[in-house]
């Protein structure tokens, strides 16, 4: 799980994209569970919202929690 969130963190649109409908759902979801502060996991978090909107947009249903 380190290695996907550092892969995460870098910027890898390719391994965000990657992720299932699932496995996003829950990344995102201890995201807004834990709020970390730490630069890079917050910005792993911002990549996770991101891409959960994106999916929004070409899906037309959001597949993430909110809160």
């Amino acid at each position: 799980m380190a290695l996907s969130v550092g892969l995460v963190a870098c910027g890898s649109d390719s391994a965000i994209k990657g992720l299932g409908d699932f496995e996003l759902a829950e990344r995102y979801g201890q995201c807004l569970d834990r709020k970390p502060t730490a630069p890079g996991k917050a910005q792993a978090c911002e990549n996770l919202r991101r891409e959960c909107e994106r999916r929004k947009e070409e899906l037309g249903s959001y597949i993430c929690r909110k809160y």
